[in-house]
């Protein structure tokens, strides 16, 4: 029997914005300087996924957590041509699929087993079969185990897939304890639970994953939080669950045991947390610092073939965004251009619609048709898919030929919008000393957090 002594659990570089490259004047060069950014909005996140499965990990095994947007280049060169490990563990999502696969052509010239999962590999796992060992579609905390048993007996499967949803409660708790100079990340990924009640044709998460709803224990969840307190000293807490509050009743119960941890933390939800008075009490309470929601669009057209639910909410979304705020939990509006419905005119009547409304933070995203979704297989089907490049599968290029509107005008629209409301912000941030600013602006990048 081999036994698994040393696994390298690696997130690799990615083609989108990070601390080494700028995407917005790669897409758009003639904006130059004026794109700015508010404060430090770049987001610093150790990989949650790779650090939840190497807890899984027997207790004779070694896990090394290699992040290559902060590794010097000699360093990611020697544990590429060095480092002995028995097995080398990849995730990517869209825009590192490229990477991933060139980290894993030099291990596996190395003699070195080489295995990978995430959102790219799930939705494309013919294609990710092609450059690894083995491939883990879908939810890996039950398949996991069952690979390192066929590894340590010799015989591998080419495809470890989830058949049934995990069960929440027997996930382990991330092994932040791998992660050198921890304290380096600005946000601090936890998950509570799985699953989301919606199924936006445009979101992988419910075609890749198990789209049941299931949550932790709330217990469990405070332990984590706990241990992650004691690795870094002052955390911010970034839930990447795709839906968090969506069940009530387990939200409220999170969030009061939260209250006396004294915590920033942040969430993904949707808009119908305006119709609970006791949820956005607690929110405030337990120190939730940003409620990102997917609004998605201001049209409701675009959302009748999209969510059913979404769409019978869009007329109710200024009073909604005013409910929350006025309980003191700032909402983060996500809006995407390029659906069907859209023309060049959205982003004028998106602009009106952000400063009537004084929605604190934005999101702006161009409508990305993800492999594995169903938007992605009726625009190929229409022939409207404009390149298969995942580096540009960003949800900031233009990867397909919107209905109504030319590629270029879609490409520039979200950009454009950047730049005026980083202008505005920037001119109140000089003015505060006059005057209180109504419109407290946060710009952030238009990137969908799939991660």
């Amino acid at each position: 029997m081999k036994k698994l002594l040393k696994a390298a659990f690696i997130n690799p570089k990615g083609a989108e914005r990070n601390s080494g490259s700028s995407i917005l004047p790669d897409i758009l060069p003639e904006l130059g300087e004026s794109i700015i950014f508010i404060g430090d909005d770049t987001e610093f996140v150790p990989h949650l996924g790779l650090l939840t499965i190497a807890a899984l990990l027997p207790e004779y095994t070694e896990a090394v957590y290699i992040d290559e947007e902060f590794i010097q280049p000699e360093e990611m060169d020697k544990y590429l041509s060095e480092e002995n490990f028995d097995l080398v563990c990849l995730s990517a999502y869209n825009p590192q699929a490229f990477r991933a696969y060139e980290i894993a052509g030099i291990y596996k010239k190395r003699g070195i087993t080489v295995i990978m999962g995430g959102l790219h590999a799930s939705s494309l796992p013919e294609e990710a079969a092609q450059y690894v060992d083995s491939v883990f579609v879908g939810e890996a905390e039950e398949t996991f185990p069952v690979f390192v048993r066929d590894f340590e007996n010799g015989d591998i499967k080419k495809f470890y897939k989830s058949l049934n949803p995990p069960d929440m409660e027997n996930s382990p708790a991330p092994r932040f304890d791998i992660v050198r100079n921890f304290h380096i990340y600005n946000k601090i990924p936890l998950i509570a639970t799985r699953g989301c009640p919606h199924s936006c044709d445009f979101c992988v998460f419910p075609t890749v994953y198990h789209s049941s709803f299931r949550h932790k224990k709330t217990e469990q969840v405070i332990r984590e939080i706990e241990m992650v307190r004691k690795l870094h000293p002052d955390p911010f807490i970034s839930f990447s669950d795709e839906n968090m509050l969506a069940d009530r009743t387990f939200a409220k119960e999170l969030a009061g045991a939260m209250k006396n941890l004294d915590i920033a933390w942040e969430c993904y939800c949707d808009i119908g947390i305006a119709q609970d008075d006791e949820l956005l009490d607690l929110l405030e309470q337990s120190g939730c610092q940003l409620v990102q929601i997917g609004l998605e669009t201001i049209d409701p057209a675009n959302l009748e073939n999209v969510d059913p639910w979404k769409f019978r909410q869009v007329s109710g979304y200024p009073q909604a965004i005013r409910k929350i705020q006025k309980a003191g939990v700032p909402v983060m509006a996500m809006f995407i251009a390029g659906f069907d419905g859209d023309d060049a005119g959205i982003f004028s009547r998106l602009k009106r619609f952000i400063m009537e409304n004084r929605i604190r933070e934005i999101d702006f995203a161009i409508m990305t048709p993800m492999p594995g979704t169903p938007l992605f297989g009726r625009l190929k089907e229409e022939g409207r898919i404009l390149t298969e490049d995942w580096n540009k599968y960003t949800w900031t290029h233009v990867n397909f030929q919107p209905l109504r509107m030319k590629a270029e005008e879609l490409q520039a629209g979200p950009l454009k919008l950047f730049r005026d409301f980083n202008d505005m912000a920037s001119k109140m941030a000089k003015r505060k000393a006059e005057f209180t600013p109504s419109l407290p602006y946060h710009v952030s990048h238009g990137e969908n957090n799939e991660k």
